[in-house]
C-alpha cells in the first residue's frame, strides 16, 4: 500500500492542488510526521512532496542573467532525514519526470508549442535512490516521446492514417526512453534477483 503526505504541485488527468511555487514549499513533507506516519499507518510506500510537480513544466525559476530555464528548488534533505528516521520505509517521487529538451524539441519542430519545460535532473533522482527512493514516476518523459513520434511521422508521411503506422515509432520512442531510465536508475539487470510468487501468495502477505 502507498500512501501520501504532503502536497505537489502540477496537473494530474486534469486535476491539480492549485496551489503557486511558493505555496507548495508549504506543502512538504515533514520528516516527523512522515516518521509518525509511517507507524499509525503501516504503509509499505511513502510518496513524498520535496518541490517535485506533475506535468512538463516543473520550474518558473530563470536565470536573473541569462534568462535560461534552472531546475526546481527541491528539498532533497527532506529525503535524506526521513531515511535517515526510517532506513527500511521506501519512498516514492511522483512527478520527477526529467523532460529530456531533445524529445520537446522534436515536437516543437513538428508543429508542437511548448516553451520553458524543465524537468528534474536525472542526478536529483539518483541521490534520492541512494536514499531510500524505490519507486519514481516519469510518465511524462514517455508522454513526451510517444508524442515526439508520432507528429514527426504525420509531418513526413502526411498520408498516413493507419493506427499500425503511427503507433509502432512511437512504442519505440517510449522503449527508449524506458531503458535509459531503468539503467540510470539501476533497475536493469536485477530481475533474477527475486522469485516470482503466484497471486494467491502476494494476497497471504496482506491477510
Amino acid at each position: 500500500m502507498e500512501g501520501e503526505l504532503g502536497c505537489l504541485g502540477g496537473i494530474e488527468d486534469g486535476h491539480g492542488a492549485g496551489l503557486s511555487d511558493a505555496q507548495v514549499q508549504d506543502h512538504l513533507t515533514d520528516p516527523a510526521q512522515a516518521e509518525d506516519f509511517v507507524a499509525k499507518t503501516g504503509l509499505d510506500a511513502l510518496a513524498v512532496a520535496i518541490g517535485t510537480s506533475h506535468g512538463a513544466y516543473k520550474s518558473g525559476r530563470k536565470d536573473p542573467v541569462t534568462g535560461e530555464m534552472l531546475p526546481p528548488a527541491l528539498a532533497m534533505e527532506r529525503i535524506h532525514e526521513i531515511h535517515k528516521r526510517m532506513p527500511k520505509c521506501h519512498m516514492v517521487m511522483h512527478g520527477s519526470s526529467s523532460v529530456p529538451k531533445e524529445l520537446v524539441d522534436i515536437i516543437n519542430q513538428y508543429g508542437g508549442n511548448m516553451p520553458d519545460t524543465f524537468g528534474i535532473p536525472i542526478e536529483q533522482i539518483q541521490d534520492g535512490i541512494k536514499h531510500g527512493v524505490r519507486k519514481v514516476n516519469v510518465d511524462t518523459d514517455s508522454r513526451l516521446a510517444i508524442t515526439g513520434a508520432i507528429r514527426k511521422l504525420f509531418a513526413e508521411k502526411p498520408e498516413k492514417f493507419d493506427p499500425r503506422d503511427y503507433l509502432k515509432p512511437a512504442r519505440e520512442a517510449a522503449y527508449d526512453v524506458y531503458v535509459k531510465r531503468m539503467n540510470a536508475f539501476g533497475q536493469a539487470g536485477h530481475a533474477g534477483d527475486y522469485k516470482p510468487i503466484t497471486l494467491e501468495d502476494a494476497k497471504a502477505l496482506y491477510r
